[in-house]
Protein backbone atom coordinates (compact mmCIF):
# COMPACT_ATOMS: atom_id res chain seq x y z
CA UNK A 1 0.00 0.00 0.00
CA UNK A 2 0.98 3.61 -0.32
CA UNK A 3 -0.20 7.00 0.86
CA UNK A 4 0.80 10.33 -0.62
CA UNK A 5 0.25 13.65 1.09
CA UNK A 6 1.41 17.19 0.56
CA UNK A 7 2.85 18.91 3.63
CA UNK A 8 2.02 22.53 2.82
CA UNK A 9 3.77 23.85 5.93
CA UNK A 10 7.17 23.06 4.37
CA UNK A 11 6.24 22.41 0.70
CA UNK A 12 7.24 18.76 0.68
CA UNK A 13 5.57 15.71 -0.80
CA UNK A 14 5.52 12.74 1.60
CA UNK A 15 5.11 9.24 0.17
CA UNK A 16 4.64 6.38 2.64
CA UNK A 17 4.88 2.80 1.43
CA UNK A 18 3.83 -0.12 3.62
CA UNK A 19 3.25 -3.86 3.64
CA UNK A 20 3.88 -5.84 0.46
CA UNK A 21 4.63 -3.41 -2.37
CA UNK A 22 4.40 -4.78 -5.90
CA UNK A 23 6.20 -3.25 -8.88
CA UNK A 24 2.87 -2.08 -10.33
CA UNK A 25 1.94 -0.41 -7.05
CA UNK A 26 5.34 1.31 -6.82
CA UNK A 27 4.89 2.60 -10.39
CA UNK A 28 1.43 3.98 -9.54
CA UNK A 29 2.85 5.69 -6.44
CA UNK A 30 5.69 7.24 -8.47
CA UNK A 31 3.32 8.43 -11.19
CA UNK A 32 0.86 9.99 -8.74
CA UNK A 33 3.65 11.56 -6.70
CA UNK A 34 5.17 13.19 -9.78
CA UNK A 35 1.75 14.45 -10.88
CA UNK A 36 1.10 16.03 -7.46
CA UNK A 37 4.63 17.47 -7.29
CA UNK A 38 4.26 19.06 -10.71
CA UNK A 39 0.78 20.43 -9.98
CA UNK A 40 1.91 21.93 -6.66
CA UNK A 41 5.32 23.06 -7.94
CA UNK A 42 6.98 20.90 -5.26
CA UNK A 43 10.63 19.92 -5.64
CA UNK A 44 11.20 17.94 -2.41
CA UNK A 45 9.91 14.37 -2.06
CA UNK A 46 10.38 12.17 1.00
CA UNK A 47 9.62 8.48 0.51
CA UNK A 48 9.24 6.58 3.80
CA UNK A 49 10.01 2.87 3.40
CA UNK A 50 10.02 1.97 7.11
CA UNK A 51 6.78 -0.04 6.99
CA UNK A 52 7.59 -1.99 3.79
CA UNK A 53 7.77 -5.72 4.47
CA UNK A 54 8.53 -6.96 0.97
CA UNK A 55 8.97 -5.87 -2.63
CA UNK A 56 9.01 -4.49 -5.20
CA UNK A 57 10.74 -6.81 -7.64
CA UNK A 58 11.21 -4.70 -10.77
CA UNK A 59 13.90 -2.28 -9.58
CA UNK A 60 15.00 -1.30 -13.11
CA UNK A 61 11.42 -0.50 -14.12
CA UNK A 62 10.91 1.66 -11.03
CA UNK A 63 14.25 3.43 -11.58
CA UNK A 64 13.26 4.19 -15.17
CA UNK A 65 9.91 5.60 -14.04
CA UNK A 66 11.64 7.80 -11.45
CA UNK A 67 14.11 9.09 -14.04
CA UNK A 68 11.31 9.80 -16.54
CA UNK A 69 9.35 12.04 -14.17
CA UNK A 70 12.33 13.83 -12.63
CA UNK A 71 12.57 17.64 -13.02
CA UNK A 72 15.67 19.79 -12.64
CA UNK A 73 16.04 20.97 -9.05
CA UNK A 74 13.97 18.14 -7.62
CA UNK A 75 15.26 15.99 -4.75
CA UNK A 76 13.97 12.58 -3.69
CA UNK A 77 14.94 11.12 -0.31
CA UNK A 78 14.27 7.48 0.56
CA UNK A 79 14.11 6.84 4.32
CA UNK A 80 14.22 3.34 5.78
CA UNK A 81 16.16 0.62 7.54
CA UNK A 82 19.69 -0.28 6.39
CA UNK A 83 18.32 -3.20 4.32
CA UNK A 84 15.68 -1.01 2.70
CA UNK A 85 18.29 1.67 2.02
CA UNK A 86 20.43 -0.89 0.13
CA UNK A 87 17.53 -1.70 -2.18
CA UNK A 88 16.58 1.98 -2.55
CA UNK A 89 20.25 2.69 -3.29
CA UNK A 90 20.08 0.26 -6.20
CA UNK A 91 17.02 2.07 -7.52
CA UNK A 92 18.90 5.37 -7.16
CA UNK A 93 21.92 4.01 -9.06
CA UNK A 94 19.78 2.45 -11.79
CA UNK A 95 17.88 5.74 -12.26
CA UNK A 96 21.03 7.68 -13.13
CA UNK A 97 19.95 10.68 -11.02
CA UNK A 98 23.25 11.14 -9.17
CA UNK A 99 22.49 14.37 -7.32
CA UNK A 100 18.71 14.11 -7.23
CA UNK A 101 18.08 10.97 -5.20
CA UNK A 102 19.57 9.66 -1.94
CA UNK A 103 18.84 7.14 0.82
CA UNK A 104 18.78 7.87 4.56
CA UNK A 105 18.30 5.88 7.72
CA UNK A 106 16.85 8.90 9.60
CA UNK A 107 14.21 11.46 8.70
CA UNK A 108 16.44 14.20 10.11
CA UNK A 109 19.17 13.36 7.59
CA UNK A 110 16.62 13.34 4.77
CA UNK A 111 15.15 16.67 5.88
CA UNK A 112 18.59 18.29 5.95
CA UNK A 113 19.39 17.02 2.45
CA UNK A 114 15.97 18.06 1.08
CA UNK A 115 16.16 21.61 2.49
CA UNK A 116 17.82 23.21 -0.59
CA UNK A 117 14.81 22.07 -2.65
CA UNK A 118 12.35 23.80 -0.30
CA UNK A 119 11.11 27.36 -0.84
CA UNK A 120 13.08 29.97 1.14
CA UNK A 121 10.21 30.70 3.55
CA UNK A 122 9.81 27.00 4.40
CA UNK A 123 13.53 26.70 5.24
CA UNK A 124 13.64 29.55 7.72
CA UNK A 125 12.73 29.31 11.39
CA UNK A 126 9.76 31.16 12.90
CA UNK A 127 11.53 34.44 13.72
CA UNK A 128 13.47 34.45 10.47
CA UNK A 129 10.24 33.74 8.57
CA UNK A 130 8.54 36.75 10.20
CA UNK A 131 11.45 38.96 9.15
CA UNK A 132 11.34 37.52 5.64
CA UNK A 133 7.58 38.17 5.48
CA UNK A 134 8.13 41.74 6.70
CA UNK A 135 10.73 42.37 3.98
CA UNK A 136 8.62 40.85 1.22
CA UNK A 137 5.37 42.49 2.28
CA UNK A 138 3.87 44.54 -0.56
CA UNK A 139 3.56 47.78 1.39
CA UNK A 140 3.57 48.39 5.15
CA UNK A 141 0.43 49.94 6.67
CA UNK A 142 2.08 53.32 7.47
CA UNK A 143 3.25 53.68 3.87
CA UNK A 144 -0.22 52.76 2.55
CA UNK A 145 -1.81 55.49 4.69
CA UNK A 146 0.74 58.09 3.57
CA UNK A 147 0.25 57.12 -0.09
CA UNK A 148 -3.52 57.33 0.32
CA UNK A 149 -3.28 60.83 1.88
CA UNK A 150 -0.92 61.99 -0.86
CA UNK A 151 -3.24 60.80 -3.61
CA UNK A 152 -6.27 62.49 -1.99
CA UNK A 153 -4.47 65.81 -1.61
CA UNK A 154 -3.19 65.63 -5.20
CA UNK A 155 -6.67 64.86 -6.56
CA UNK A 156 -9.31 66.51 -4.28
CA UNK A 157 -12.17 65.88 -6.77
CA UNK A 158 -12.03 62.15 -6.35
Amino acid sequence: MYAIRVDNSVAILRVELSGRVTTAEALRAASQAYTLAEAGNIAAVECDLAAVRRGPGGLLVIATALAAGFRTGMRIAFVGTPGQCRIAGRIARFSGMKDGIRTFETQEGAAAWLSPALPAAAQSAGTARRHLDARTQVQPAAERKAASRASRSANPAA
